[in-house]
């Protein structure tokens, strides 16, 4: 048995059958080893690496498992490095395999010779440079557990193309014997501590007005009906961060809605007036807008996170709880006292609450934003999948697309990666084919990844692509009108591209739209076919 034999059945050992990547030199016999096992691992071959990398990333959010991604050497490792780095802000598993040359040639510049283990080190969990059978072995016993293990994140193992291609019993051991080779310990996140939930308790017993924000590693965690329960018990308000969004649904009675940038009113008023913030498996990152009114006028401050790093990080907390999100919340409502609460704050839309967003510039042919997500949300159903890329429109999907529970939302949140959204939908659509899944990208981020159009064609994958199209680079092109004086500079896209025809010539359908019930007989239609469509849609976003 040879080293890339080996690899795929350790991937079909370990559960694993879907694979995304794109083949070369360096990873031949890996992809040899793939076609013998066709039957039992899929491939899928997308336009580039990129596409493969965040089509893993889509895939994994959406089961809950690791995706995997293969590349070859030189530009197709590194074609992968924004995708790993995209996965490593956003706590996604995923196993990277990368081939490389010879492993005597490395070190000697030879043909397409990279050190992609040094280049990611910044941004895996793990990594291993495999230069021996040994290496292979162990590599691949550590893989599945670190990439899942306390935060999840994704592991590179770069492969010498001679240990892919060579034979060793070393092979045939590790698969019949379990646990033979030293094996790293995966970090697991920790069981809440007595003392930290008292101390929590205390303070959450005290406190007048509660509020909750959560964040990825409640949603990631499934704690949403634990979060319920305590911000019942609370008569606390909850709000959500991007990566937060859907932990609690939509229409919960003490849902406020998106922080951050593009922040409901409700949500940036309840975080002025709160005396007590808990936070649930989030990170005070700079997009958090208001930042500051989290330590100010007396504010305490009870953090809940899996990762150690993470606790007293940006913002010092005056009680926090190291533990998986959903075992903390679940500690805390086993918490014998109770206490008696009215509830201090309105769900209710408040005078100017929309802040001008809600009245986009009607235009001819234009569509208000908050029109495009409602009439989607009716057309598309329950149970949606919903992918974006990175702009504006990512922040109005987060801010009008109603999310639940049982809806999956996929985006770029710590790294902000135009282009993440295509191939994240095609990964998640494959793990979830009954699923109707939705992507929701602007012009600007449509035409850095639109070459996966192919990988849709040719897996006949029923995606509905809605471009918002507003002419420009949106994000940047605030920043220019509020800190450049309206000097626009390369922000402004003057092409036209027509949807329609670039749809049918990757054999797609493709329509443009004019009004919200075009859109949503569109959606409806696409979806009740089961069939990929590109929708465009003409709209006004301004403002973050």
């Amino acid at each position: 048995m040879n080293g890339a034999e080996y690899i795929v059945r350790e991937l079909l050992a370990s559960g694993t059958n879907t694979v995304f990547g794109y083949p070369g030199g360096t990873v031949v016999a890996l992809y040899d080893a793939l076609y013998k096992h066709r039957r039992e691992i899929r491939h899928i071959r997308t336009a580039a690496e990129p596409g493969a990398v965040f089509a893993a990333d889509g895939y994994a959010r959406s089961t809950g498992r690791f995706g995997v991604c293969i590349a070859t050497s030189g530009p197709g490792a590194t074609n992968l490095v924004t995708g790993i780095a995209n996965a490593f802000m956003d706590s996604v598993p995923l196993i990277c395999i990368t081939g490389n040359v010879d492993h005597h040639l490395i070190g000697t510049d030879s043909f397409q010779e990279v050190d992609i283990v040094g280049m990611t080190l910044g941004v895996t969990k793990h990594s291993w440079a495999v230069r021996s059978p040994e290496l292979l072995t162990r590599a691949m016993q550590n893989a599945f557990r670190i990439c899942t293990g306390g935060r999840p994140g994704p592991v590179l193992i770069d492969v010498a193309k001679d240990v892919l291609e060579g034979s060793s019993p070393l092979y045939d051991e590790a698969l019949t014997v379990s646990g033979n080779s030293p094996v790293l310990e995966a970090p697991t996140a920790p069981r809440p501590d007595a003392a930290q939930i008292c101390a929590a308790a205390a303070l959450l017993a005290d406190a007048q007005k509660p509020l909750i924000i959560c964040g990825g590693g409640a949603r990631r965690a499934g704690a949403g009906s634990a979060l319920s329960e305590l911000a019942e018990r609370l008569c606390a308000p909850v709000c959500a961060t991007l990566m937060g969004l859907g932990t609690l649904p939509a229409g919960h009675p003490n849902y406020l809605g998106l922080v951050g940038a593009m922040a409901s009113p409700e949500a940036t008023r309840a975080i002025k007036e709160c005396d007590l913030i808990l936070t649930v498996g989030a990170r005070f990152s700079n997009r958090s807008a208001g930042s500051v009114d989290f330590v100010s006028n007396g504010k305490k401050l009870v953090q809940i996170d899996a990762d150690s790093a993470e606790i007293n990080k940006i913002i010092k907390s005056d009680a926090y709880i190291e533990a998986d999100a959903r075992a903390a919340l679940e500690a805390l409502n086993g918490r014998p006292e109770r206490t008696t609460r009215t509830p201090w704050f309105s769900t209710e839309p408040q005078p100017g609450s929309t802040s001008g967003v809600d009245h986009a510039a009607h235009r001819r042919g234009y569509i208000a934003p908050a029109d495009i997500f409602d009439a989607v949300k009716r057309a598309a159903g329950e149970r949606v999948t919903v992918a974006t890329d990175v702009g504006l429109h990512q922040l109005y999907t987060a801010r009008y697309f109603p999310l639940d529970p049982e809806d999956l939302f996929l985006t770029s949140g710590g790294l902000g990666t135009m282009g993440y959204g295509l191939g994240a939908a095609i990964g998640a659509q494959l793990a979830m084919p009954e699923r109707t899944t939705v992507l929701f990208t602007g012009d600007g981020s449509f035409l850095m990844n639109m070459n996966e159009l192919a990988t849709l064609a040719e897996q006949q994958l029923p995606v509905i692509i809605v471009v918002l199209k507003n002419g420009q680079l949106g994000m940047v092109h605030e920043l220019q009108r509020t800190e450049c004086g309206r000097r626009y500079s390369a922000t402004v896209l003057k092409q036209n591209i027509k949807i329609p025809k670039l749809a049918a010539a990757f054999g797609l359908r493709g329509v443009r739209v004019h009004s919200a019930a075009e859109l949503e007989a569109a959606v409806r239609d696409a979806a009740a076919r089961k069939t990929a469509a590109i929708i465009e849609v003409r709209t006004y976003l301004k403002g973050c």
